[in-house]
């Protein structure tokens, strides 16, 4: 394919992705510089000028621990040209407020099957309205969820609740949610950790016993995959805002 027939193709993709405030779009190069960005990447990071994100790393955007995160995740998909589909993980947004997204991530080949650079979406996760068709059937099993995720909850047992197969529950939460009920279950519990380690002076281990985690190893373990970063980092970041 002719490169200005991709450069073509890139500009439809940014067009498109532009008019979704929701999503973060990007195509990076094999040295995981932007080549280009959305609309909502530019005013989140740059101020709405696109132009300063071009040719740009991600540790000369984002902070840190977070930089080092996406940067590690560019590497993987540039050395292994496997993808990196509906990953759960943190994003800090403008104003210093953190929150949740999950991120797909693809190789780019060029026409002899080389790998050129890296493309990707996050899009913000929201609860979905309770008038969002197919959530009356899921209420009760969503409830408990929220009233117990700080227990040790079986999928099977939430989805026996809703009277419906591990399956059909599992098809209807990632419909509503765009996500599985583990990654749901697990969201719950980082949106109060996230809070706490903001807003409290709690030790790690009660924070740990407080959202959910069997001890301080397995919360560190489990915040730092989808934060990409250790809970300490993420408090000292959120201190210095």
């Amino acid at each position: 394919m002719a490169p200005t027939s991709i450069l073509s193709q890139n500009a439809v993709a940014e067009a498109l992705f532009d008019a979704l405030p929701d999503v973060v779009f990007f195509i990076k190069d094999s040295y995981g510089r932007y080549v280009v960005v959305n609309q909502t990447l530019a005013a989140r990071c740059a101020g709405g000028d696109k132009t300063r994100l071009i040719g740009k790393k991600p540790d000369e955007v984002y902070p840190a621990p977070l930089a080092a995160s996406y940067a590690r995740q560019d590497e993987q998909v540039l050395k292994t040209g496997k993808s990196i589909d509906q990953q759960l993980e943190l994003h800090i947004y403008p104003g210093g407020k953190a929150g949740w997204c999950l991120t797909t991530k693809h190789p780019l080949r060029d026409d002899k099957g080389r790998i050129t650079g890296v493309a990707g979406i996050s899009r913000d996760l929201d609860a979905p309205s309770d008038k969002a068709t197919g959530f009356a059937e899921l209420a009760s099993a969503l409830r408990h969820m929220r009233k117990h995720y700080t227990e040790s909850l079986r999928i099977e047992d939430i989805a026996t609740k809703a009277g419906l197969s591990v399956y059909q529950f599992e098809q209807r939460v990632q419909r509503l949610f765009q996500m599985s009920p583990l990654q749901l279950l697990h969201k719950l519990r980082l949106d109060e950790a996230t809070r706490l380690l903001r807003d409290s002076d709690l030790p790690l281990g009660e924070i740990a016993l407080q959202t959910g985690w069997c001890d301080q190893s397995a919360f560190t373990r489990h915040f730092s995959r989808y934060a990409g970063m250790a809970p300490g980092k993420f408090r000292a970041m959120q201190a210095t805002k």
